[in-house]
Order: structure tokens, then C-alpha cells, then sequence
């Protein structure tokens, strides 16, 4: 609909020609070429001649609006007054292709008659025709080399033929009407032709006043459809995986401590401080004052984190490993007896002491505590004694309370 109504509206734009034609004035002209507000009027014999620059100029500049730059040229054949084997012309641009064509007349007629036979156009005034014009097939243009259609529009005056109305177009017209129907609608329509490979369905484009078989299919082109629609997915995608990495650093930057990779206390404490029934194991590396004093606290960072690394392969899945302090460490078990709590304890401590860590030997005091029925605090508080007992007793020690 919308690819009829901007031919409609061409037409119609080339119809208001004929007023205008009828309505001018002439003046007389010697066989040349003149220029006259940038129209070329091309005169074989002295003769009266319309006055049309002003019009062709306003009627260009209306047919832009429709077809844009695939504008090619204007042309008003007017048949000679004198001689009816003669015609004027008035040309928007000239160009060499008529200056060519009127310099070898090889027939004794006009450029009219000649369309008229060319064209198989009927000379004859019709009150009633539905295409009072017509609308050519593609053709290659000498000289230029340009492909154009071409609209060729006669007017009557007192039903006889005495003038022809003449639209080039590059033949990329319709072309550049699909093209801009998908950008405003980002649709993906193309022209079936021979070269088309595949697609899913068709439709057609029935050109009005144009050859019986100039009609134009229309198909999906599912080229561009697959190859959208994979941006599309890529896109989206590449949000969701943005989004979700920026949704695990966030998690790990409120829950994890960026040194060890255990929870933060801050994070857990309000949770745990409303459970009961937990087993609890405190880690404390031993010394570790002197070792920052001694080493700085870069190597103390790094004590820190093999520290993390080996308990970390110490416990299960379901436990919770939380830094509690600096290089004090919290363990939150479900489901313990005392003597597994006794073993995990032990194997956390042998793991941390079996090899040296950042070039020294380092040990870790470790106090345990199992709350049948106690809330976290009290757990806590007695895993808290446990370990100074550890310490108490020469560190690189585990001790187990059970409450």
C-alpha cells in the first residue's frame, strides 16, 4: 500500500504538468540552445516556444520529495509549430545523451512520434483512461551508462497530442523505497529476483501504468533475519553475562573477604548470633604479631592466605568458613560428634604445620567447641576458651569443649 501510494503520488505530481503547460505563456526562439534558470531549451526551428523553466524548476524540486537522489532528468517535448517533423525541448539537466539523440534524427519525425512508436503509446485522447501515462521497464541509458525507468506523460491540447512530459529515474528507485521502508520500521523485506537463494514467503507489488509484467515480489529475507536476530541473542546474552558477572562481585565483595576467600563476619555474625545446635572451631595462627614485626605485613598477608587455602581443603561443603578477626578464623559446623569435631580440628591444624608457608614455619592454635542445644554465643564463648587453652598449653595445639 504504502509503495502504490508514493507512485500515486508521483503520478499525480507529474499530472499537475498539464495546467500549468496549457496556462503559459511562448515567446519566440531561433533554432539553439538557450539556458534559462537552469533549464536547457533545445529549439531545431524557429518557432514559438513554451515558457516552462519555472515550472519544470517547481516540479523538480516536488518529485525530489518522492524519489530523491535517484532523480536523473526532466524533459517537455513540444512539437514545432511550423513544422510537425520538429520539436523543441526543454531539459533538466541537459545531458549529452540528448544532445546526442537530437543531433542523429535519422527518421523524418519528431521526438514525440518516435516515443509514441517506441513506447507503443497511443496518441489518442481518452476523457476516461485509468494510466494517462506510462512507466517504463529498466533500460541502460546511452553514453551515461546509467540504468533508468522512465515515465512518459503526454498532453493534449483540444484533444490533440502537442506535447510530452518526460520523468528519467534511476532504476534504483524502488529499490531505495524498500530500503527506507525497513530502516523506519526495521523490517527485512527485499525484491525477489533470480540470484534470491532462499525464502520462507512471498508476496507482490503490482506497479500501476507500467508493462503487464512489471509486477514486483516481495519476500522476508531471512538472511538478514538470522543474522539479526544472532546479534540480537548475542547482545542479550553479553547483558546477562555482564550482569551476572557484576551480580558475583558484588556477592563476593558483601560476602567474601577479597584476601581469603571466607565469609565476612560482618556478613554472617547477625545470622549466626539466632542459630543454636552448631559446632564451632576457632583457628588462630600463632604468633602471627611477630611475624608481621619481623617479615612485614606483606608476608603476614601471605601467611594469611595459605592459611585460608589449606583449611579451606579441610572442611565440607555445607560448612561456613568465616575470617572473625585478622588471622583468627571461625568454622561452623552441623552435625558433628566430638571425636569427628576432634579429627577436622586436627587435620586443619597438621595441614597448616606439615609444611613451611612463605619460607617459615607456621602453626595455628585451634579451639572447638560442640553446643548440644546452646545458641551460637555460648558456643562460641566456649570455643573461645578452648583455644587460649591451646595457646595456654604451648600452641600448635587443638582442644575440644563440648557443651
Amino acid at each position: 500500500m504504502e509503495f502504490q501510494s508514493n507512485v500515486n503520488r508521483l503520478y499525480d505530481t507529474i499530472r499537475k504538468i498539464t495546467p500549468y503547460y496549457l496556462n503559459t505563456n511562448t515567446v519566440e526562439l531561433y533554432k539553439g540552445i538557450y539556458i534559462v534558470d537552469q533549464v536547457s531549451i533545445m529549439v531545431n526551428e524557429n518557432s514559438k516556444v513554451k515558457e516552462l523553466s519555472l515550472g519544470i524548476n517547481l516540479l523538480e524540486t516536488e518529485i525530489r520529495k518522492y524519489i530523491g537522489d535517484d532523480y536523473w532528468s526532466i524533459a517537455i517535448l513540444q512539437k514545432s509549430d511550423t513544422n510537425t517533423d520538429t520539436n523543441t525541448a526543454h531539459f533538466k539537466p541537459l545531458r549529452d545523451i540528448h544532445v546526442n539523440l537530437n543531433s542523429e534524427m535519422k527518421c523524418n519525425r519528431n521526438w514525440i512520434d518516435r516515443i509514441l512508436i517506441n513506447e507503443k503509446i497511443s496518441s489518442s485522447y481518452y476523457v476516461l483512461s485509468q494510466c494517462d501515462l506510462k512507466l517504463t521497464e529498466p533500460y541502460i541509458e546511452n553514453i551515461s551508462d546509467q540504468k533508468v525507468r522512465s515515465i512518459f506523460y503526454p498532453i493534449y491540447v483540444n484533444k490533440k497530442l502537442t506535447a510530452m512530459f518526460l520523468l528519467d529515474m534511476k532504476a534504483t528507485v524502488f529499490t531505495s523505497w524498500l530500503n527506507k521502508f525497513n530502516r523506519e520500521r526495521f523490517s527485512f523485506l527485499y525484491y525477489l529476483n533470480e540470484d534470491n537463494p532462499f525464502f520462507v514467503s512471498n508476496d507482490s507489488i503490482n506497479i500501476p501504468c507500467s508493462p503487464i509484467g512489471n509486477v514486483l515480489g516481495l519476500s522476508i529475507n531471512m538472511n538478514k533475519v538470522i543474522v539479526w536476530s544472532f546479534l540480537f541473542a548475542s547482545v542479550i546474552t553479553g547483558c546477562f553475562i555482564f550482569i551476572e558477572q557484576t551480580l558475583r562481585k558484588f556477592i563476593f565483595y558483601c560476602t567474601l573477604d577479597d584476601m581469603t576467600g571466607l565469609y565476612r563476619r560482618d556478613f554472617y555474625e547477625m545470622k549466626l548470633n539466632h542459630m543454636s545446635d552448631k559446632s564451632i572451631i576457632i583457628v588462630d595462627i600463632d604468633k602471627f604479631k611477630d611475624i608481621n614485626d619481623k617479615y612485614g605485613h606483606s608476608k603476614g598477608d601471605d601467611v594469611i592466605a595459605e592459611v585460608c587455602r589449606r583449611l579451606r581443603q579441610c572442611i565440607r561443603g555445607d560448612d561456613l568458613a568465616i575470617r572473625w578477626g585478622g588471622e583468627e578464623f571461625v568454622i561452623v559446623l552441623s552435625n558433628v560428634s566430638s571425636i569427628d569435631l576432634f579429627n577436622r580440628s586436627e587435620a586443619i591444624r597438621v595441614s597448616v604445620s606439615e609444611s613451611p608457608i612463605a619460607g617459615m614455619n607456621v602453626s595455628v592454635s585451634i579451639g572447638a567447641a560442640i553446643g548440644k542445644k546452646s545458641s551460637f554465643k555460648r558456643t562460641l564463648k566456649m570455643a573461645d576458651t578452648a583455644l587460649y587453652q591451646s595457646k595456654n598449653a604451648g600452641r600448635n595445639k587443638v582442644t575440644v569443649f563440648e557443651g
